[in-house]
């Protein structure tokens, strides 16, 4: 990345690069821990946002449309598509591609070496948005750094469809999975949206008395759609990328005829008992923080166990960014809860 800033058209360069990457999304660490409950921990990274980090802060207050999300809901039949595979990805990992419901769903796993873990991820878009080549830049480092596979549904979105169409979708590709597999094998793990859709889907599986996966991993998790914690307010003047009004929009639009404080839709509302362990990873500078302080206090009050992984002034879905260096200390933190 390092030629990216030879002058002033490398700046510019890198930072329109930046803001084409969040638009499709729409010295050691000085770390603090403290245990909360008897198996839960917080980790705070409460160092400043490196220089790059800082960049695509100012990249994204520069380039990214605050009302993209209400712009794609009032188009006429608007649909959103997978990003292409990258081809260099094909030739490193076996890619397997399948379908569950009439939708594609992709398999990544090692050529050689494969565990017995398998990862059911959901990727992030405010549930209106697909995968982008991000998600697979990450899906990517996940298989390489873990040998593990890696399962990701090209699950239904709104406005077309709603959170019961994707409930049907992934509810056949787990039951698939423990056909193969013992579900201590099985990592739900998501970001944005997707980390919601994760937590949801575990509580309605909790509900009905199935099998949980082994582990939740949330990325930036999107808990309430309602978006009515007051204190989203005073986090929406740091955030760069996400604008809580139109994710309100999505989030009605994902609901369908549903309450929005549905579980099911908002998992923040559901029943955390039961549930397998579960960690989150958060920025204090996104407008979803106020909500993962708020999930994690419930916790901490219920005695569930939750790691909490919360870094000083970062953005929405950070993790996602492999050349910060605040992003690399995290994959380090996911491979290590995956390989545990």
């Amino acid at each position: 990345m390092s030629s990216y800033f030879n002058g002033k058209v490398g700046l510019i360069r890198i930072l329109f690069n930046l803001s084409v990457f969040l638009f499709l999304i729409t010295s050691g660490p000085n770390m603090q821990a403290q245990t909360q409950t008897e198996k839960s921990t917080t980790y705070i990274y409460d160092k400043k946002p490196s220089i790059m980090a800082r960049n695509v802060k100012a990249g994204a207050r520069l380039f990214v449309p605050k009302n993209s999300i209400k712009n794609k809901l009032e188009k006429e039949n608007f649909m959103s598509l997978p990003a292409p595979i990258p081809k260099k990805y094909l030739k490193e990992f076996q890619i397997d591609i399948f379908q569950v419901n009439c939708r594609n769903v992709y398999r990544f796993s090692p050529k050689e070496n494969k565990t017995d873990k398998q990862i059911l991820y959901f990727h992030g878009g405010a549930y209106i948005n697909n995968i982008f080549s991000g998600h697979w830049n990450f899906i990517a480092q996940i298989v390489r750094s873990t040998s593990c596979t890696v399962i990701i549904p090209d699950y239904p979105l709104a406005p077309t469809l709603t959170y019961l169409d994707a409930f049907d979708m992934i509810y056949e590709i787990y039951k698939m999975l423990l056909s193969e597999t013992d579900s201590q094998n099985i990592i739900f793990m998501g970001d944005s949206a997707g980390a919601g859709l994760a937590m949801a889907f575990a509580e309605k599986l909790n509900q009905d008395g199935k099998s949980q996966p082994e582990q939740l991993i949330l990325i930036s998790p999107w808990l309430d759609v309602s978006m009515t914690n007051p204190e989203i307010e005073a986090v929406q003047k740091k955030d760069p990328i996400l604008n809580a009004k139109t994710l309100i929009m999505a989030g009605n639009a994902w609901s369908g005829n549903s309450d929005v404080k549905n579980y099911m839709v908002s998992p923040i509302y559901g029943n955390f008992n039961g549930l397998p362990q579960i960690t989150i990873f958060i920025g204090t500078h996104d407008v979803l923080f106020p909500d993962c302080e708020k999930f994690e206090s419930l916790a901490e009050n219920q005695n569930i166990t939750v790691n909490y992984f919360k870094y000083n002034e970062m953005f929405h879905v950070w993790v996602l960014f492999p050349f910060l260096k605040e992003s690399k200390l995290a994959a380090e933190q996911i491979n290590a809860l995956i390989l545990d």
